[in-house]
């Protein structure tokens, strides 16, 4: 058996355990491109934390009552998640408790205050109403340009078909131009909300 005089020993159990260290710090502190959307850097990589969905390049918080959607043929709201809050049925517009929403896309927010959502219990279907989305827009706070020169505010209505998808109806309405803000233009799309579990 071979014997290391002590002051070797530690010296080299020292330098040992520092390359260790510096190697696990190296791992640790590996820097990400920038990051798209809402991703963070994770371990290196851009990606989301685990309380949240992965939805490629952007992330959605997990919820019991998380609806996501998808669509070019709606401006504005190509892909997004639906998050109901707080739900409070109403009997009738603007009666008793308000219920919230949130609406997240990869690089941005809508959210509206109570006073825009409202949700209703119905034998055939529980339905939603969401009036004024609000969001960034180039006239105003919360307009979406449908082209060049047309903005528009969303209204949304929808319908629960079963517990897991919401039929809705998307309405962009109240319109205006730069030059006429009492434009008529009214356009009505469709959107397709599953729940994401």
């Amino acid at each position: 058996m071979i014997r290391i005089p002590t002051p070797l020993y530690l010296l080299l159990c020292g330098g040992l355990t520092l390359a260790l260290f510096q190697t696990s710090c190296e791992k640790s502190s590996k820097e990400c491109p920038p990051c798209p959307n809402n991703t963070r850097c994770i371990d290196g990589d851009c990606g989301c934390a685990p309380d949240q969905h992965d939805m490629g390049n952007w992330c959605l918080y997990k919820h019991d009552n998380l609806f996501v959607s998808a669509s070019l043929d709606c401006p504005c709201l190509e892909v997004q998640g639906l998050v109901l809050q707080d739900i409070q049925p109403q009997t009738e517009v603007g009666s008793g408790p308000k219920s919230t929403y949130a609406l997240s896309q990869p690089d941005n927010i809508y959210s509206g205050a109570p006073a825009n959502f409202y949700y209703y219990q119905r034998p055939d279907g529980d339905s939603i109403a969401l009036f004024n989305l609000r969001g960034p827009g180039p006239v105003g706070f919360y307009s979406c340009p449908m082209n060049d020169s047309l903005y528009c505010e969303i209204d949304m209505f929808g319908k629960f078909h079963g517990a897991d998808t919401i039929q809705t109806t998307v309405l962009y309405t109240r319109c205006r131009t730069q030059t006429d803000p009492g434009n008529n233009h009214q356009e009505t799309r469709h959107l397709t909300f599953v729940r994401l579990k």
